[in-house]
C-alpha cells in the first residue's frame, strides 16, 4: 500500500482579541476575557517537496510515515514573560491526517506570554507519549530504549517558543522547527556483484557529544553527554509493507542506491562534529565495518548524507535541502576518509587512435596527462569500458591548457559515479576590466573542467563541487593545513565546467549525456555559470539543424546549484553562437541563491556574445522538457521564493537581439 505524503511547514497565530471583560494587571489565564486562537497550519514553506514523487530519506516523518499507523499529535503552552513560570499547562489536540489545528486560550491583555509547542506522532488512535517524555516542557527527553532510535520517522517531532505581547489585537505567523540534524547513510553500491547485502546494523557513537533532551522553552538542547562506545544503537534495513525498498525518490531513486540508517539527532543551532563506527550484518554474520572518525557535521536543521561504495571502497559526505532543513554545506570525503591511488596509463591502439579506460586508476591518470595525449595522439577517443567509481578521491578536474584541440569521449553506456571536488585543484580564471584584474576565482570545476569535442553515452552520477562551504568547525585538507572555505568559489562549474571557449565551428557535442545527483554549492557569492550537465557553452556555428555546438538526448535530474546564471542542464550559452538542443531535459532542479536572476531550470543565462545577432545563429530548442519542479531558494534564509519567473521555462534570460527558436511552438515562454 503506497503512503500518503503531508507536509508540516509552520504555525500560524490567527484570529483577533477584542476587548476583555475582565482586566487584569497579573499575566495569566483569565476565563472571562476573550479567547486567543492559535491556528496550525501548512503555508508554502515545505511545498517546496510537495511535488517529488516517492518517500524520501532526505525528507521527514511528515513525508514518510504511514499514517494509518500513526496520529500527528499537538501541544501548546503558555508561560511567564522569561519562561520561568508555565501559566496555562499544554493544551492537546491530536489528528488523524494532517489538516489546521485551533486552539483557543483566555489571557490577560496588555501582557507579554512565551508560548511553547511541541508537535509529534503517536500511534493511531492515541494521545500518549511515543518516543518522547513531554510532561515537562523545559526537559523533553528521548523515552525510546537503544534499540528503537534508529530507521524510524515517527521520531520526527517539531517545536516553538517566542514571546508574543498579547495586546487588543494581534496577528503573527510564527515556524516551527526540528530540534534534530537528521543523519543518513546511503550506500551506492547496493547489490553488488558477488556482496552480501547487510539487513541490519549496529551503530557506535564516539568521540563526541550525544544530547538526549529539549528544554522546548529556550530551545536549547540538554542533557548532554560524552558519546561512548559501548553504547550500540541497532536497526533494521528499511523495507515497505511488501518487503520493497521502503525510500523511493531522491538518491534512492537510482537502482545502487539504497538508505541504510536514518538517526534523528538532538542538537543546537550550533554546528557540532560527530563520530561514529557501523557495523553492518546480515542477519549475526559481519558484512563491513565503517568508521568515521573525522568530523562530520551535524546542526539543527541540516542534513548530513554520508553517501559512497560503503560496502566495498568508502564513500562521501553530502548534505542537502530538503523539507524544511533550512541550511546546507556539502562536504567532500577526502577529509575523512581519503583513499591513496595510484594513477596507471591506459591501454592505447594505435590503429584506431584509442584509449580504453576500465579502473579508476586509468581514469585517475587523465588530469595530468590530457595535454600530452592531446598533442602526442590529437583527435584521439576515449572508450570507457566500465563504471568508474572516485569515492574517498579529491578529483583534480580533466583540463587541458588550450582551447580548440577536440577528441572523442565514448561512455559505451557506463557511468562515472561519487566524483568530489574542493575547488583544491584546477584552474584560476582572472576576471579582467581592462588590464586590471576584478577578481580571481578557482574555476573551470567538473569532472571535465574543459572538454571540446564529441561526448556520447556517458552518464554522471553523484557528483559534488565545493565541498565545504558554510562549515565552522576547523577542517584541514588531506595535507593537514586548514580549508579556507571563502576560496570555494564555483565558476564554470557542472560535470562539464566550460567546453567551446570562443570557438567558431569546433565540436562541442554531446549525445545521450546524462546527469543525476549533482551538488554544486560554494561559499562564494559570486559564484555563476553553474549547469547540470554543462557550465558555459561558447562555441558554435553550422547550418539550422547541424550545428557544432549541440545536446542530443541529455538529461539532467535531482540538480542543486548555489548562484546565479545557473540552469538544471547548461549554466550559461553564448546567444550568438547557434547552439541546438534536441530531445533534452531537465527535472527536480533546487536553485539556492544570494541575488536570483539569470536562472530557470533548463538553461541559467542566454548571454551575449558581443557580435550582432543574425538569423544562422540562432539557439534551437527541439522537443525538449524543461523541469516542472524547479525550486529557487534564498540561500541566506532558506526559504522559497515564490515570485521569481524566468523569462521563459527553457532560460532565465536572454537579451533582445538574442533569437531563441523553440519547437513546438505551443512550449514557447508564457
Amino acid at each position: 500500500m503506497k503512503k500518503s505524503y503531508y507536509f508540516l511547514a509552520g504555525m500560524a497565530l490567527l484570529g483577533l482579541m477584542t476587548g476583555c471583560s475582565n482586566e487584569l494587571d497579573e499575566p495569566g489565564a483569565n476565563p472571562n476575557g476573550d479567547a486567543v486562537r492559535i491556528m496550525f497550519e501548512a503555508p508554502e514553506a515545505l511545498q517546496v517537496t510537495r511535488a517529488v514523487t516517492g518517500t524520501n530519506s532526505a525528507q521527514g516523518g511528515l513525508t514518510n510515515v504511514d499514517w494509518s499507523k500513526y496520529d500527528l499529535r499537538y501541544q501548546v503552552a503558555v508561560y511567564s514573560e522569561d519562561g520561568a513560570t508555565l501559566l496555562v499547562a499544554p493544551q492537546t489536540q491530536v489528528v488523524d491526517t494532517y489538516g489546521p489545528v485551533s486552539f483557543e486560550f483566555r489571557l490577560t491583555p496588555n501582557n507579554t506570554y512565551k508560548f511553547v509547542a511541541w508537535a509529534d506522532f503517536v500511534k493511531q488512535g492515541e494521545t500518549s507519549d511515543l518516543h518522547y517524555n513531554t510532561s515537562d516542557f523545559t526537559d523533553i527527553s528521548i523515552k525510546d530504549g537503544l534499540d528503537a532510535q534508529l530507521n524510524d520517522e515517527s521520531r520526527d517531532a517539531y517545536f516553538f517558543m517566542k514571546n508574543i505581547s498579547v495586546t487588543q489585537t494581534f496577528g503573527e505567523t510564527m515556524t516551527l522547527k526540528r530540534p534534530f540534524a537528521k543523519l543518513r547513510v546511503i550506500t551506492t553500491d547496493w547489490a553488488s556483484e558477488g556482496m552480501e547485502m547487510p539487513d541490519n546494523f549496529k551503530v557506535a557513537y564516539h568521540d563526541c557529544v550525544r544530547f538526549s533532551a529539549l528544554n522546548a522553552v529556550t530551545g536549547e538542547a540538554v542533557g548532554s553527554a560524552d558519546a561512548e562506545s559501548s553504547e550500540v544503537y541497532t536497526a533494521a534495513i528499511m523495507q515497505d509493507e511488501t518487503g520493497d525498498k521502503f525510500y523511493e525518490g531522491g538518491y534512492d531513486a537510482t537502482a545502487n542506491n539504497r538508505t541504510l540508517v536514518i538517526d534523528y539527532l538532538i542538537t543546537g543551532d550550533e554546528q557540532r562534529a560527530i563520530h561514529f563506527s557501523l557495523e553492518m550484518l546480515k542477519g549475526t554474520a559481519p558484512v563491513v565495518t565503517k568508521d568515521f572518525t573525522t568530523n562530520i557535521p551535524v546542526q539543527r536543521n541540516y542534513l548530513t548524507t554520508i553517501l559512497g561504495n560503503l560496502l566495498t571502497v568508502g564513500g562521501t559526505i553530502d548534505v542537502n535541502i530538503q523539507e524544511g532543513f533550512k541550511n546546507e554545506w556539502i562536504e567532500g570525503e577526502e577529509w575523512w576518509n581519503p583513499e591513496e591511488i595510484t594513477p596507471s596509463q591506459p591501454a592505447y591502439d594505435e590503429q584506431t587512435n584509442t584509449y580504453s579506460v576500465y579502473t579508476r586508476e586509468e581514469f585517475a591518470w587523465l588530469p595530468t596527462h590530457i595535454d600530452d595525449m592531446l598533442t602526442a595522439t590529437p583527435g584521439f577517443t576515449l572508450r570507457i569500458c566500465n563504471d568508474i567509481d572516485m569515492s574517498g578521491v579529491e578529483w583534480s578536474p580533466i583540463y587541458p591548457g588550450s582551447s580548440g584541440r577536440t577528441y572523442t569521449v565514448d561512455g559505451q553506456g557506463h557511468t562515472l559515479r561519487n566524483f568530489s571536488m574542493s575547488g583544491k585543484f584546477g584552474a584560476v580564471y582572472e576576471y579582467k576590466l581592462g588590464s586590471f584584474v576584478l577578481d580571481r576565482y578557482n574555476a573551470y570545476t567538473g569532472v571535465w573542467g574543459k572538454f571540446d569535442g564529441i561526448m556520447k553515452n556517458l552518464t554522471f552520477e553523484n557528483i559534488t563541487i565545493n565541498g565545504l562551504a558554510h562549515a565552522e568547525f576547523p577542517v584541514k585538507d588531506v595535507d593537514g593545513e586548514p580549508v579556507d572555505h571563502s576560496k570555494e568559489f564555483s565558476y564554470f562549474a557542472g560535470c562539464i565546467g566550460y567546453t567551446g571557449g570562443n570557438q567558431w565551428s569546433m565540436n562541442s557535442k554531446f549525445e545521450n549525456v546524462h546527469v543525476r545527483h549533482i551538488q554544486i554549492k560554494s561559499s562564494a557569492t559570486p559564484s555563476q555559470n553553474l549547469g547540470g550537465l554543462v557550465g558555459w557553452i561558447g562555441s558554435g556555428g553550422g547550418s539550422v539543424g547541424n550545428r557544432v555546438a549541440a545536446l542530443k538526448n541529455c538529461s539532467a535530474t535531482d540538480v542543486h546549484l548555489t548562484g546565479y546564471q545557473a540552469g538544471g542542464l547548461v549554466g550559461q550559452v553564448l546567444g550568438d553562437r547557434g547552439v541546438s538542443f534536441d530531445d533534452c531535459q531537465t527535472e527536480n532542479v533546487y536553485i539556492r541563491y544570494s541575488s536570483i536572476s539569470s536562472s530557470s531550470g533548463f538553461i541559467g543565462n542566454i548571454g551575449d556574445g558581443g557580435i550582432n545577432i543574425s538569423w544562422s545563429a540562432a539557439i534551437e530548442i527541439n522537443n525538449c522538457n524543461p523541469a516542472q519542479n524547479v525550486y529557487y531558494i534564498n540561500d541566506r534564509t532558506g526559504e522559497p521564493n515564490t515570485t521569481y519567473k524566468p523569462q521563459s521555462p527553457f532560460y532565465g534570460h536572454k537579451n533582445s537581439v538574442d533569437v531563441v527558436t523553440i519547437t513546438p511552438e505551443e512550449t514557447t515562454e508564457p
